[in-house]
């Protein structure tokens, strides 16, 4: 029975998904006839390591390459029984089941000395090599270091620990990585297309989340969803989910308000419900987790989070940007060790949600409130453009003076769109998100129209106690008094790519006269690392 992953394995790089540092370095020394002569590749198991070894081999060996092409044409003798695992010159050995100093000579020293049968090399593919035994890595050693000719070995390994100096100094070293979310999504997408199968994106989505990076175990869940359809009719989430789990962002989000909040009424009530509508507790905790440290790399840095974390939509992530703003480090990171305690408990309860709510209720007693700190507490740095009604700030008496903005065109306004989002951005990363997704027209009579797509992100730039502030920039930016008018389209097309907003420097802080600051103190070192004021 064919299986998912054989049927859409890779057959040459252009398809190998990430691992573009390996493809690169391993193209130009096909193109230049220079191969290594033992290369060895290490990382994470399903992804690619053993594909791209059959694939390399592929390339030296094809019978129709072009000289500068470095792609197998897959058509030819060579890569025909390649492909079907029957060539006698591309040896592929498991060392799990070929651990022995006898098996290593026999199958691998003395057969590397053979001339060739057809084929410009022989390619020994060995899997798992770190569980080959002391002896068969002496007995290989010299072989490796002065192999026959055209002979190469790849050595393939999950623990690159477990192989000793002298053979990794030996090799040409690439070290794989885990494929990123979106890469692995693109290719369940097409392999769904092609299976000519219905499947919604956020099972799709789930899939790949549950996978973490290894697209051989994304493959197989996709298999086993496919295989709880029926002929012609979409797979839908209630089917999916006697496989992948569903993801709770909103639910950890939400308790995680909720702790902050200190409202354990609230909290231990979300948890029983959870539990009552047969949730899986330990999931639950897992997304809290997911959620806390972006959260955590959020306060460190936006593009930390970005960058790291998986991506959420529009709505989870404006969110997860408040709270933020709401918390320091420290609080994030006291969650943090609290829920990660809980795999620790491995006791059976009776009540499966007892742990949970104990964890709970130790947080809310253990951990300080976020709340507005008072001018004699310490200071906190403000990093957006308006939170509540108390943060706001009329606007400075010159503003109101300036004249109004002259009429620009659509192309004129988008022209200078990066600078504004720029200046956004130093103020509040979440209001430059939901503004790069709006579509400016033409400033007409000091009127600018910003159309959005979605009603959450028009009624949050519409917020009274925001809305005058991104005008309040539009202004300097386009230098005059500019009114929002804000509207929906749901049938908007946004592009896919953000437009480019460029860092710019933060803006000089004019010296005061305040108490001096311990630089020992962690929001301290915050201030200094990534710019801000503190005041009292």
């Amino acid at each position: 029975m064919s299986t998912l992953y054989r049927d859409y394995r890779p057959k040459n790089f252009s398809e190998v998904l990430g691992q573009n540092h390996v493809k690169i370095a391993l193209q130009n020394e096909i193109l230049a006839g220079s191969p290594a002569n033992a290369y060895l590749f290490c990382g994470p198991r399903a992804v690619g390591k053993t594909t791209v070894a059959r694939i390399l081999a592929k390339s030296l060996n094809c019978e129709n390459r072009q000289s500068d092409n470095p792609e197998p044409c897959n058509q030819c003798n060579s890569c025909q029984s390649i492909a079907q695992g029957n060539d006698l010159d591309v040896v592929e050995i498991d060392a799990a089941s070929n651990t022995g100093v006898d098996n290593v000579r026999e199958n691998i020293i003395a057969f590397s000395r053979v001339v060739a049968t057809k084929n410009r090399y022989r390619i020994f593919i060995i899997d798992e090599v770190h569980m080959l035994s002391i002896n068969s890595w002496n007995a290989l050693l010299k072989t490796l270091e002065e192999p026959p000719l055209r002979v190469i070995f790849v050595l393939c390994t999950t623990e690159i620990h477990k192989v000793p100096e002298t053979i990794i100094s030996r090799c040409e070293r690439f070290d794989f990585k885990r494929i990123p979310l979106t890469e692995v999504i693109g290719k369940l997408r097409r392999i769904v297309s092609q299976e000519k199968v219905a499947i919604e994106d956020e099972v799709l989505e789930a899939i790949a989340r549950q996978a973490g990076g290894h697209l051989r175990d994304a493959e197989s869940l996709l298999g086993q969803v496919l295989s709880l359809g029926e002929a012609g009719k979409k797979i839908s989430w209630e089917q999916a989910e006697l496989v992948v789990p569903r993801h709770h962002h909103d639910e950890a989000l939400e308790l995680i308000k909720q702790i902050i909040n200190k409202d354990v009424v609230a909290a231990i009530k979300l948890v029983n419900q959870a539990a009552d509508s047969g949730l899986n507790l330990k999931n639950i905790v897992n997304e809290v987790l997911e959620v806390l440290r972006k959260i955590l790399l959020y306060q460190a840095s936006p593009k930390l989070a970005d960058n790291y974390t998986v991506a959420l939509d529009g709505e989870a992530e404006i969110a997860i940007s408040e709270i933020a703003a709401q918390t320091t480090p420290f609080q994030i990171t006291a969650y943090l060790e609290g829920f990660l305690e809980l795999f620790n408990d491995k006791l059976t309860y009776t009540v499966p949600q007892l742990p949970l709510e104990i964890k709970i209720i130790s947080l809310l007693v253990n951990t300080p409130k976020a709340t507005p700190t008072p001018p004699s507490a310490a200071p906190v740095r403000p990093n957006r453009l308006i939170a509540s009604a108390k943060d706001a700030s009329p606007l400075p008496p010159e503003t109101s003076k300036k004249p109004m903005a002259a009429d620009l065109s659509s192309e004129d306004i988008k022209a200078r769109w990066p600078e504004f989002l720029a200046r956004v951005k130093s103020a509040n990363h979440s209001l430059s998100f939901v503004l790069q997704n709006c579509v400016p027209g033409p400033l007409e009579k000091g009127e600018l129209p910003l159309t959005f797509k979605y009603k959450f992100h028009k009624e949050r730039i519409g917020d009274p106690q925001i809305k005058p502030n991104v005008e309040k920039i539009l202004a300097e930016v386009y230098g005059g008094l500019i009114k929002t008018v804000l509207s929906i389209d749901d049938k908007l097309i946004l592009n896919n790519k953000p437009l480019p907003v460029k860092e710019s420097a933060p803006a000089p802080i004019p010296k005061k006269e305040k108490e001096p600051v311990n630089n020992d103190n962690l929001l301290d070192n915050l201030l200094q690392t990534f710019g801000g004021e503190v005041i009292s």
